[in-house]
């Protein structure tokens, strides 16, 4: 009995290191596949010879010779016209002339002499403050000038008959000046208790009501000329070499959009240290108050001009490590097309190299293309679509 044991134990190692040397050698998966080779065999025998594959057709790499299908694609026209260099800078409105009108002095307001947002003129009087105490100053201060001038003259008339020394005459004189100056102090105060419009603009809102009492310096009104506005906007220092009086500016703002050129008429005198900004100044007819002062504007500066550039539209661009390049369609087939780049618009880029007026590149459909050569199919007419 226990020879018959271990002889089991040994044929049973035998047969694991047969199994293990079998495994290695890749005798298992030739046993194991020649079954299934046999089996795809007679399946195909007896399919018969209608299965059979053949060699692809004249047409292209599909079955049974159907040729292959061209790319579908949008193209548009290379177009030749004008190009303008654009900046692109955001700026604000302001007045040619505004003031904050603020009284000199104290004073309870009497008059009012505007409405809001009403159109003053020159002097005219916008504010009045309580006079009274000031009027009666002035009178007694012009009494007192009044009497000294007289003292004076009576003084120069007993001089010339030698009543009285050349100091009593120049005391005299003293004391006319002296209560004339006073005369005159008092009189500029009582004018400055009406307040006056210093040009000719429009009134902003008042915030003040007859009987306030007002102190001196505070905000009372608000005077623009509003005829014409200044817009001011900021240009990179990088820029500032190609900026200069009589430039063409085009200027739209929330809710207006509108064709007209306007002209750069200041450049500042030097570049702000915080930023390195130059200020530049456009001025805007504002006959029918369409601009605001503090309203946020876009403006375009135009710092160069091309008669004839030639445009595509920013949909054919295509970049790679060496650059740009469009796929330029001709008779059926895509090109790859090395370009040169120049002035970048809004949605169009300016071609200096590479294309010619009348060329039609791919806008749509450009991924689907693999290689030149490759059939394509135009989906819409060339000038369907506007590059």
């Amino acid at each position: 009995m226990r020879f018959n044991l271990r002889l089991f134990v040994v044929l049973l190692i035998g047969l694991t290191l047969l199994l293990l040397v079998a495994y290695r050698m890749g005798w298992l998966d030739q046993l194991m596949s020649a079954p299934e080779a046999s089996t795809q065999a007679q399946a195909q025998g007896s399919q018969g010879p209608q299965a059979t594959k053949g060699p692809p057709g004249p047409g292209g790499s599909g079955q049974g010779g159907r040729p292959a299908m061209s790319t579908p694609v949008e193209v548009a026209k290379v177009v030749r016209r004008e190009v303008s260099d654009m900046l692109r800078v955001t700026g604000e409105f302001k007045a040619t002339d505004r003031v904050d009108l603020r009284p000199e002095i104290a004073g309870r307001i009497v008059e009012l002499g505007f409405r809001d947002g009403q159109k003053v003129s020159v002097g005219q009087i916008l504010v009045k403050l309580d006079d009274s105490l000031l009027r009666a100053e002035y009178a007694q201060a012009k009494a007192e000038a009044d009497l000294a001038e007289s003292n004076f003259a009576r003084a120069k008339e007993l001089f010339d008959r030698q009543f009285i020394s050349p100091r009593g005459l120049d005391e005299a004189k003293a004391n006319a000046a002296v209560a004339k100056a006073r005369r005159d102090l008092s009189f500029a105060r009582l004018a400055r208790t009406e307040i006056r419009a210093p040009f000719a603009g429009r009134a902003g809102l008042k915030d003040w009501s007859i009987g306030d009492y007002v102190k001196e310096g505070e905000r009372l009104v608000t005077i623009e000329d509003t005829e014409r506005m200044h817009f001011d906007f900021r240009v990179p220092e990088r820029f500032a070499s190609q900026v200069s009086v009589g430039q063409a500016l085009s200027i739209q703002t929330e809710g207006v959009r509108e064709d007209r050129l306007y002209r750069v008429s200041a450049v500042d005198v030097e570049v702000d240290q915080n930023g390195r900004f130059l200020r530049v100044r456009a001025v805007t007819p504002n006959s029918d108050g369409r601009w605001k002062s503090g309203m946020f504007g876009r403006a375009g500066l135009r710092l160069k001009t091309i008669d004839n550039g030639l445009l595509v539209s920013e949909e054919a661009l295509v970049g790679d490590r060496e650059g740009f390049f469009v796929w330029k369609v001709l008779e059926g087939k895509a090109q790859k097309v090395r370009i040169e780049l120049g002035i970048r618009l809004e949605k169009e880029v300016q071609v200096v190299r590479g294309l010619a007026e009348g060329d039609e590149v791919v806008i749509a459909g450009q991924l689907k293309i693999r290689a030149p050569g490759q059939d394509v199919r135009v989906l819409n007419a060339p000038g369907s679509k506007k590059p």
